[in-house]
């Protein structure tokens, strides 16, 4: 077989003939020899001739394609026959240095003239990589066509080709064949390859990425006309693939990728691309890797896909476990365009249609959503809008929302104020942003709560029923990595009276076990209405009071410091009947009212006049501290009458466990008929 290259400046050339004992050696050596894309240094290669036949040896050091060395030393070893052409049997190949490592191999050399063209065969077979055979046909003009095939294991190939960390464990086979045509010997012209991988598997040694029984088959071809260009297609049939988080698994029907690329001089291209992924979707892609430095440019271009895969195997990862992410469920339809830079995102643009969101265990549901918009870091501003038909969070429904955009490099902000109905009331939403990086990264609102019903509110929670509405003013909430804030209190009119919320703050929000701290403030509030609520029996006055350092843990309370207390108001009566006195008597720890003539004569009574009441409670470590408006002997004072007949409640357990508390409070909330009174 014919060999063309171009020698270089630096090119020695040695030839020696000698005879020793009968035998006659041939011998030529070349400090370099080149051509077009490699590089071959220190070659020998020696030819013995005797009548026991002839020996063939050929010794080459560092070799090396483009920038990678092939090895640091290679020799051949074989019989020679030339009686049809030449032949190298039974021929013997050690390489020291490949990306392999060390290898040895067995084989056979074929060249022949067959007319006007010539032949060469090369068949390989060692256990590092596998098998080769090798088929060159050429002509007198320097044209000429290859055909080869072989089998090597997939750790080689991933070593060599350094696909993979050293570190990894890989196995698996491939099967490859390559065919190439070419009008010199310089340059091919043409070249298609197939490339099929079996039970190909992978792991990392923390075990966080991984692959087990994957099947891939690649192919592909490419045409020189001024730079090398064709297309390549990928399938994916069968294995799983572990990413972490990610897990994916073959699809029934095979993965398909394909795509046109092109290798310029200064970058390695693809377009063109599509996706098909049976039961996610499908879209297209572009890639533009430079090949001396610079910043990988990439595009996923028309993404259509459906949002049940795509959230559950996508996005839900991602999640924190047992947070309210990981739990949702989500269906619909989103077609979505990206582009980055390296990691980064440079430009976003969606259309969500028909989708809808929902938690396994209730506490969120989202339905008819759709929304579409685009986003780009240039600087550039731009719109999106956002609809749904209907909302719940919390098992608290929201009517439907039309909320219009505008998005920046930074994040977006409401084009003007929404309102939102809520419980009879409505929510409006004054100012509505997010930021998406940064010590200020997260969302922010405030607003106006207004004409809320209570007995909507109240039946949703399980509550005892109130009446009446509320309405409040949000000051700005702030959402950041996790966790709620305010910038300032929290206040809400309710019960002619109002609650003021400080110092808030939700830890973990969306998460497992969420954590509310707050100071609360209450001023004004009637009892009257209150107290129309429960079975606790009839209470006028006004109430004041503060619940200090409030902790809930999973809406749970923990610890606070709470004390209430009536406040004197003109034209405000201060009355309480006999079945309030009763249950507060048992809410201090006693078991009401004893006594038959005592029990008698007070029943003839709707109601009782009295001058304070009050009570003060202090949890912490699951036990309650319970305190009055005064003191009295040994208990404290929960009421103080007034007038006659007079009664005082003084109670004396002041530690109970938080649970027994609740449990009172429970059994006088359901203790009695509630006194009509007039009012």
């Amino acid at each position: 077989m014919p060999i063309a290259v171009r020698w270089s400046m630096t090119l020695c050339l040695g030839l020696a003939i000698s005879g020793v004992a009968g035998a006659q050696i041939l011998e030529i050596s070349a400090a370099r020899i080149s051509g077009t894309g490699w590089t071959a240094q220190r070659l020998h290669a020696t030819l013995t001739t005797s009548t026991q036949g002839d020996q063939f040896s050929l010794a080459a050091g560092v070799t090396q394609a483009g920038k990678r060395k092939l090895w640091r030393h290679a020799r051949l070893q074989c019989g020679l026959q030339t009686a049809r052409g030449w032949a190298c049997r039974q021929a013997h190949l050690a390489v020291d240095g490949s990306p392999w490592g060390a290898l040895h191999g067995d084989g056979q050399v074929q060249l022949r003239r067959v007319g006007g063209s010539g032949q060469a065969m090369l068949a390989l077979r060692a256990a590092q990589f596998g098998s080769a055979r090798l088929q060159v046909q050429s002509t007198a003009a320097g044209q000429w066509h290859l055909t080869a095939a072989g089998s090597l294991p997939v750790a080689g190939l991933v070593r060599a080709l350094t696909l993979l960390p050293a570190t990894w464990q890989t196995s698996g086979q491939a099967r490859w064949q390559v065919r190439a045509r070419g009008a010199n010997w310089a340059k091919a012209r043409q070249i298609a390859f197939e490339l099929q991988g079996s039970q190909l598997q992978f792991s990392s040694p923390d075990g966080l990425q991984a692959a087990q029984g994957v099947a891939l088959q690649l192919q592909g071809d490419g045409v020189y006309t001024g730079q090398w260009h064709g297309t390549a297609r990928m399938r994916w049939t069968q294995g799983g693939v572990l990413w972490s988080p990610w897990y994916w698994t073959a699809p029934a029907a095979a993965l398909r990728i394909q795509t046109r690329w092109q290798q310029a001089a200064k970058a390695w291209q693809l377009d063109q691309g599509s996706i098909r992924w049976p039961g996610l979707g499908q879209g297209g892609f572009a890639l533009y890797r430079p090949t001396r430095g610079g910043v990988l440019r990439w595009q996923i271009r028309n993404m259509d896909v459906a949002m049940a895969p795509l959230y559950a195997n996508w996005i839900k990862p991602l999640a924190s476990p047992g947070g309210l992410a990981a739990q949702l469920q989500a269906s619909g339809q989103v077609r979505f365009s990206v582009a980055g830079e390296g990691g980064g995102l440079s430009a976003l643009k969606w259309d969500l249609r028909n989708a809808a969101l929902s938690s396994s265990r209730g506490h969120l549901a989202v339905t008819g959503v759709n929304s579409r918009g685009a986003w780009s870091r240039t600087g550039k501003t731009s719109d999106a809008v956002l609809r749904w038909q209907s909302a719940e969070l919390y098992h608290i429904p929201a009517g439907p929302l039309h909320v219009e955009l505008v998005l920046n490099p930074q994040g977006f902000q409401l084009q003007q104020p929404f309102t939102l109905a809520l419980l009879g009331g409505e929510l409006h939403f004054r100012h509505l942003a997010a930021r998406w990086a940064g010590p200020r990264s997260g969302f922010s609102m405030s607003g106006d709560l207004r004409g809320v019903s209570m007995a909507q509110l109240t039946k949703i929670m399980h509550w005892p029923p109130f009446t009446g509405t509320v309405s409040a003013t949000i000051p700005e909430l702030r959402y950041h990595a996790g966790d709620i804030t305010t910038s300032g209190a929290l206040s809400a009119q309710v019960f002619g009276g109002e609650v003021r919320v400080g110092d808030l703050r939700i830890e973990n929000f969306l998460g497992v076990l969420p954590l509310l701290r707050a100071n609360i403030g209450i001023a004004g509030l009637r009892l009257k209405p209150l107290t129309d609520a429960f079975h606790f029996g009839y209470i006028s006055g006004v109430l004041n009071g503060d619940v200090k350092n409030l902790t809930l843990l999973n809406w749970s309370p923990k610890a606070f410091q709470a004390q209430f207390h009536t406040v004197p108001v003109h034209g405000v009566s201060q009355k309480i009947s006999y079945a309030a006195v009763q249950s507060l008597t048992r809410l201090g720890g006693g078991n009401g009212i004893s006594g038959f003539f005592q029990g008698m004569f007070l029943r003839m009574f709707k109601t009782f006049a009295y001058a304070h009441l009050g009570m003060g409670v202090h949890l912490k470590d699951g036990v309650a501290e319970l305190s009055g408006v005064g003191t009295e002997d040994s208990g404290f004072v929960i009421l103080q009458g007034q007038g006659l007949p007079r009664v005082d409640i003084v109670g004396y357990n002041r530690r109970v466990d938080w649970d027994e508390l609740l449990a009172r409070l429970k059994t006088a909330m359901h203790s009695g008929a509630q006194v009509g009174t007039g009012e």
